[in-house]
């Protein structure tokens, strides 16, 4: 979620937002970003399938987060003007509210605020094509996925299995692919677009590389992808994060045509609908 907040408000602030990374010997001085004027430090909390089934004790854990960020930023950053708590809820807890509210009484000098589903929705709705396109990639149109092209998908196959040690174990284990996958993942309503543009065409893609000269090539495809997404599950980022770090793996780039982007996409939903990348139930949410 962080990497792709920072995008999103690079592209409304330009220069007057700052990124920051975390150097792991000294932390992160309580800031995820900076609006440099007014001073405004960003704190984000990314909980696991956007706080799907949060337990009574991940809840705790998740307020003494917003009350130890918020605490740390006033100490690291005297001049601080603004605060702003940034999450991927799918609807914000009443208990940090309420906690963010407390923060406000005692703080009244301070400009404190949520920037949650809501706020990402409005400042995407905000932005002009061409930004979205920046932060999202090439807008591939719905003709666009209804003219999948083969061989872009094996282009797409090719420079992934060139690009990766695919000596893994194949994995072809058949699946019942839940109803609700796409809503308990904590994707946001962009993403969960791409899934549904993508999966129009899943079947096609599936047929494509079974019937390949190369009978494992789906199954090693999707071994592939689950070790990838394994990989950034436990850097414990934004559901849309994992997303969209997937599609630059397979697209091997960040910008690219709108037939390539389909192809991705669609390559994406095939291994989303076949249960390899994504969770096939709704987990704890963790701190």
């Amino acid at each position: 979620m962080q990497e792709f907040f920072a995008e999103l408000m690079n592209i409304i602030h330009g220069d007057a937002f700052v990124p920051t990374g975390t150097d792991y010997s000294r932390g992160d001085l309580q800031c995820d970003g900076i609006l440099l004027v007014p001073l405004t430090i960003f704190a984000c909390y990314g909980p696991v399938n956007a706080g799907t089934n949060a337990t009574e004790a991940s809840m705790e854990r998740a307020v003494k987060k917003v009350a130890s960020d918020f605490a740390g930023a006033i100490k690291e950053w005297p001049a601080l003007k603004s605060w702003v708590f940034v999450h991927n809820y799918v609807e914000a807890p009443a208990q940090i509210v309420q906690k963010i509210l407390d923060l406000r009484t005692n703080n009244p000098k301070l400009d404190i605020k949520i920037f949650g589903k809501s706020g990402f929705e409005s400042a995407l709705l905000d932005l002009d094509e061409a930004s979205i396109e920046a932060l999202i990639g090439d807008a591939a149109t719905e003709q666009d996925f209804r003219s999948l092209q083969p061989e872009d998908v094996l282009a797409v196959v090719s420079s992934i299995m060139a690009s990766v040690d695919h000596d893994g174990i194949p994995d072809d284990a058949p699946v019942v692919v839940p109803d609700q996958k796409l809503y308990f993942n904590g994707l946001s309503s962009i993403c969960k677009q791409r899934i549904v543009d993508g999966l129009q065409n899943a079947n096609r893609v599936a047929t494509l590389l079974l019937d390949h000269q190369d009978p494992m090539l789906d199954a090693r495809l999707a071994s592939i992808f689950k070790a990838k997404y394994f990989e950034l599950r436990a850097q414990s980022i934004h559901p849309d994060d994992i997303l969209f770090e997937l599609r630059d793996f397979a697209a091997m780039e960040k910008k690219t045509t709108a037939r390539r982007e389909v192809a991705v996409w669609s390559l994406l939903a095939h291994f989303f609908e076949k249960c390899t990348i994504f969770e096939d139930a709704p987990v704890e949410a963790v701190a």
